[in-house]
């Protein structure tokens, strides 16, 4: 993909893409039940990606068979994304777009706290003091931020959905602890049909449980369509996309445009949904930014300085 197309040229579809996936995601979540917005969109996801997979990594399956543990691994993996993505539907139905957004950015650090409690080599990072400070300013960003929402007409529930976009953040770091265990044991496409597949049937599961099954009905043809696509589309975005500048540019490009996505986020948020973002939250968003990037070490010129001095 890249070697047709200049660097920076994806780096800009990656942002805006990312953006729009968000931006759909809070769309449908405001139409279709959680749990039945999972159910169908990773249902679709994980039928690509088994075709993706029969056609270049069908060595996997054997894997699964000489390892069990593995299959296990994928399955916790799938149960507690659809957790993760349950939480952060209900949170962004409850907030708006660039407060989903922002979660993830909230997130970094602490998925490198997190990785640190189990891995040596992530252990390492918490020994500096920028990651610290990083941490204390994204923090305050993120409380800020949401505090100052709930002072706007967002909608009474802004706080509650705020506590369910941080929920979301700590179950997916620690998914992010289980896939790094299997990181060299399977490709993450074989691992990502499972856990798209497990995702999907748990989430139909309990939709069916809770008598909401049965909405999936009641909607239109053109939105249940339209779900099943951004299943594809957050397929093709997230992942492809996402693994081709990891693997092109490194993770430090890769970090980089994810703190830029808020920003995106908020200007298509604001010509499709009409969501008013202020200037202050905007504000708050820029100190997110930065306290994310010192907390991963973005601004190498700091530990240069201290190591002249």
């Amino acid at each position: 993909m890249s070697k047709s197309l200049p660097p920076i040229f994806i780096n800009l579809i990656y942002v805006f893409a990312i953006g729009l996936n968000i931006v759909l995601l809070r769309y449908f979540s405001l139409r279709v039940d959680a749990l039945n917005n999972n159910g169908v969109r990773f249902c679709v996801g994980a039928l690509a990606l088994l075709i993706w997979v029969w056609l270049k990594y069908r060595h996997d399956f054997t894997h699964f068979r000489r390892q069990p543990l593995l299959l296990v691994y994928a399955f916790c993996v799938g149960l507690l994304m659809c957790v993760n993505m349950y939480f952060w539907l209900e949170g962004a139905a409850l907030t708006n777009a660039v407060t989903a957004s922002i979660s993830s950015v909230l997130g970094m650090p602490f998925g490198i706290l997190v990785a640190g409690i189990f891995f040596q080599d992530e252990r390492q990072k918490l020994k500096q003091k920028t990651f610290w400070i990083g941490c204390a300013l994204t923090l305050c960003g993120a409380l800020g931020f949401v505090l100052y929402g709930k002072t706007m007409a967002v909608g009474d529930h802004f706080l509650l959905g705020a506590f369910f976009l941080l929920l979301s953040i700590f179950i997916r770091n620690l998914q992010n602890v289980i896939v790094k265990l299997v990181n060299k044991k399977l490709s993450v496409f074989s691992l990502s049909f499972i856990t798209s597949l497990t995702t999907g049937i748990t989430s139909l599961a309990l939709s069916q449980q809770t008598g909401k099954l049965a909405e999936l009905s009641q909607i239109s043809l053109f939105l249940l369509v339209g779900l099943m696509l951004i299943g594809i589309y957050a397929i093709g975005v997230g992942m492809v996309l996402t693994f081709d500048i990891i693997q092109k540019q490194g993770l430090v490009t890769y970090q980089i445009l994810e703190l830029i996505i808020p920003i995106s986020t908020a200007l298509i948020a604001y010509i499709l949904l009409c969501e008013q973002i202020a200037f202050s939250q905007l504000m708050f968003a820029v100190m997110v930014i930065i306290g994310a990037s010192l907390a991963l070490n973005l601004f190498p010129h700091f530990h240069l300085r201290k190591k002249n001095d």
